[in-house]
């Protein structure tokens, strides 16, 4: 697949590309080498909460080769609502870098691993989410939008299975198999969430021809440098 006008992690797209960035994929069209991501966050919007947490593990070839994960102080009192669900308290944060410290960190520890001649995309659960923290954050530190190519889980186990209820990052790991609970941490929450990707992918290529299934690519609503890669299954 290329993906056509944007580079990645926080780098503006060049006005004057048009070929495209190529992304490692295998014969369904899933990515090979991914970066599988996940924010813990005081609250819901990213201009009145913080980051509390990235976790992030690169993938190459479907195997976990790296990892990032760092506590965030996000500059004001942590929800008690928000500690119960992470058990993520003021006192673990206190003295820890703000997003300013720790955001051009984790740039370059993205930048690394676009050293191949592929774009690696972001993967996460519901990954809009955080997607739209990094892009706010990136705006206002580095004065760019965060551009990347995204998969999200949630959105495949929707595309892939429509009979079922519920698709929380909860739900797919005990519906495949992988673990009992979701613990609400960011590095932990990546790990569960490239092991979904990596099953539903597998599932994929045993299940369907590739005739079957095609990818969509769809800008995000408040970001036209991050661009969503959308599972269309035919039936």
């Amino acid at each position: 697949m290329t993906v056509p006008g944007i580079t990645v992690f926080g780098q503006q797209s060049h006005p004057d590309w048009t070929a495209g960035t190529p992304i490692a994929e295998d014969v369904t069209g899933f990515p090979t080498d991914y970066v599988a991501l996940d924010l813990e966050t005081t609250g819901f919007y990213p201009n009145r909460c913080a980051i509390t947490e990235i976790g992030a593990v690169r993938v190459r070839g479907g195997r976990v080769v790296d990892q990032f994960q760092q506590l965030i102080n996000p500059l004001c009192p942590i929800p008690r609502q928000i500690t119960a669900l992470t058990g993520i308290t003021d006192a673990m944060v206190a003295d820890h870098d703000p997003i300013d410290g720790v955001l051009p960190q984790f740039i370059s520890w993205l930048a690394d691993s676009n050293a191949a001649a592929e774009t690696e995309p972001i993967v996460g659960h519901n990954v809009s989410f955080d997607l739209r923290f990094l892009d706010y954050n990136t705006r206002h530190i580095a004065g760019c939008g965060f551009a990347c190519a995204d998969y999200d889980t949630m959105q495949i186990s929707r595309a892939l299975f429509p009979k079922q209820s519920h698709h929380r990052l909860a739900d797919l790991i005990v519906r495949f198999g992988i673990a009992d609970n979701e613990e609400h941490r960011a590095l932990s929450d990546a790990i569960q969430t490239q092991q979904c990707f990596e099953w539903m992918r597998h599932y994929v290529s045993e299940h369907h021809e590739s005739s079957t299934i095609r990818w969509k690519q769809a800008p995000a609503k408040n970001s036209t440098e991050i661009l969503h890669q959308q599972l269309v299954v035919q039936r």
